[in-house]
């Protein structure tokens, strides 16, 4: 019997997420991270994948490695540094996206040691095109065949297709990123291409285009079209015939996308979205404000969402013409400045270096084919400054970090020297999938129980008691949990259980204000006689959202009537939800 090699499993298991496990669709209440249970089942095949490359290292006896790769180590190694600086108060909120980090390059660590051939990874790059084929596939469906009351709760009168990411741009940016695949397989693999395969790549440059068309997303155009353009002379110089052929498909799709927004019900954005950049833009200048203001130690990490309201407030009140900001805003909508605001300079720098050295990489390639090079990741990285696709979803990162490891074998043989404590490569090996793939299986009874018990209008409080990991919802569930104590203690006027729910609001808007925390409070402090204490409480709460209607007193007192008649529920789940202003 044949003995099946280890890079050969580790291919097959990226084979079945790219066109299996990535396209996981289960019903949730959106947000990002573990909320979308896509991003869990990614992460079961990339500890999978992980172990099988650290097992293969031990069978090699030596470590393979590059030069940018351990970069990119180092750099993470400067990112924790602040974890260490004195306002690490709510470091530990931070600790998911280092984690993230850390399991993204011990992924690309794993590919190293697989040392694939060019044959296989040009089969790796074919894999990523695929998946991006099924996502545009199920973007075509929900954008000409779904209909009102579908059963994925696709919302058939905005009509912008998001494909499983559940974020039009993200669903954009992805389908750029295609359009930079499709055409660079079309002019490097250099294998006589059967018909089927170039009918494919023709195919994707039709789609792609078309989507991003009727997306109407500003980061998605402009990743395409700038794309498109760092391509053009490495096409022309390559394939001139490929490359007219190219353009003429991509202006199809165009056409296909403009004549189907005149004939498909969705919402039609104005050309002014293309040219205006809307708040973002003093979102940007104000997180500039605030680095600057703390430019050595930052505002501490996991704590962008309080620092920046109270500054952007004191802002206001100096200027008062500041439009205000879109509410629950937890990401600046640019991740070098999110990391600058939270950690200051070091981060940042640490963040420029990584994206220098890349550049520094590309200097080995002659001129038009780097160029080509930079466009593969040129949608997702441009898309990671203008919003946070690798929260949203853990495919931008996987396939961000293919497309680096293809640029950097390509352009840099790895090195190797040998490793020999093959014992702790192989525990960890076994151990890292025997952790992560539990952990996320249980994450997805969790995240199933959880939203049951949400849409059914939280009215069966035994199903947050089945959840059999807490720790992967912990926000989410400890808000529900939170949620019903209150609505039994307002209806009981059980004194005990109001005090509990101001406590837990009390150090909750510490790290994250929201309104509706605010108000519950406001409600709990009232039902238990302190209105002075509520008073206070909602003078604060005004001062972050001063045009919020749910913080007016007649809100208030209407709410606290109808509590006192018993009917009523706290407010609603806007503290678990996310700001993601369209682009």
């Amino acid at each position: 019997m044949a003995r099946i090699s280890l890079p050969y499993l580790w291919f097959w298991c990226f084979a079945a997420w790219s066109l299996g496990g990535m396209h996981y669709f289960m019903h949730n209440p959106g947000g990002a991270g573990f909320y979308l249970p896509f991003n869990m089942v990614g992460w079961i095949f990339i500890s999978l994948m992980t172990g099988l490359g650290l097992w293969q290292m031990t069978l090699n006896r030596s470590v393979s490695y590059s030069r940018f790769h351990l970069w990119c180590w180092l750099v993470l190694l400067l990112l924790l540094v602040p974890l260490l600086y004195p306002n690490r108060g709510f470091a530990d909120h931070a600790l998911p996206r280092l984690a993230g980090l850390a399991g993204g390059l011990l992924f690309y660590f794993s590919l190293l040691q697989c040392r694939l051939d060019e044959t296989a990874r040009y089969r790796l790059l074919y894999l990523l095109l695929a998946a991006i084929s099924l996502e545009a596939l199920l973007g075509l469906v929900q954008y000409y065949l779904l209909t009102p009351g579908n059963w994925i709760g696709y919302n058939t009168e905005t009509n912008r297709p998001y494909g499983i990411f559940q974020q039009p741009n993200v669903m954009a940016s992805f389908m750029a990123t295609g359009l930079m695949l499709a055409c660079y397989l079309g002019l490097a693999d250099k294998r006589r291409l059967p018909a089927v395969r170039h009918l494919w790549l023709g195919t994707v440059l039709v789609s792609g285009s078309l989507l991003l068309t009727v997306l109407q997303s500003r980061v998605g155009l402009l990743g395409g079209v700038t794309g498109l353009l760092l391509l053009l002379p490495w096409a022309w110089q390559k394939k001139p015939k490929f490359c007219l052929w190219g353009l003429g498909l991509v202006g199809l799709g165009v056409a296909i996308g403009l004549i189907s927004m005149t004939l498909v019900d969705s919402v039609q954005r104005g050309a002014d979205i293309y040219t205006e950049p809307g708040i973002r833009k003093q979102i940007w200048l104000q997180s500039l404000a605030l680095i600057a203001e703390h430019p050595w130690f930052g505002a501490g990490y996991g704590d962008f969402e309080r620092q920046f309201m109270e500054f952007y407030a004191t802002r206001q009140e100096l200027h008062p013409g500041l439009p205000m900001i879109p509410p629950n805003l937890d990401h600046p909508h640019n991740e070098l400045l999110y990391w600058g605001v939270e950690g200051g300079l070091l981060p940042v720098l640490a963040i420029i270096s990584v994206a220098l050295a890349f550049v520094c990489l590309l200097i080995r390639a002659p001129w038009r084919h780097a160029l080509a090079l930079a466009a593969l990741v040129w949608p997702i990285a441009l898309h990671s400054q203008t919003e946070y696709p690798f929260y949203h979803s853990l495919a931008h990162w996987v396939t961000l970090l293919v497309l680096l490891y293809w640029i950097d074998t390509r352009l840099e043989a790895p090195h190797s020297q040998p490793y020999r404590p093959w014992l702790l490569a192989r525990f960890a090996a076994l151990l890292l999938p025997a952790l992560v793939v539990p952990f996320m299986i249980t994450g997805l009874q969790t995240a199933r129980v959880v939203t049951q018990y949400e849409r059914g209008g939280s009215k069966e409080p035994a199903l947050l008691l089945s959840a059999s990991n807490p720790l992967a919802w912990l926000t989410r569930l400890e808000f529900n949990a939170m949620s019903l104590r209150l609505a039994v203690g307002s209806a009981q006027q059980n004194t005990a259980e109001l005090q509990a729910y101001v406590d837990w609001g009390r150090q909750f808007v510490r790290h994250t204000p929201r309104a509706n925390i605010y108000y519950n409070m406001a409600l709990a402090l009232n039902r238990l006689d302190r209105q002075q204490e509520a008073d206070q409480l909602l003078q604060q709460a005004r001062y972050f959202y001063p045009d919020d209607a749910m913080l007016q007193q007649n809100n208030i007192d209407k709410a606290l009537q109808t509590l006192d008649q018993g009917r009523g529920s706290p407010a609603g789940d806007t503290a678990m939800s996310t700001s993601s202003e369209e682009s």
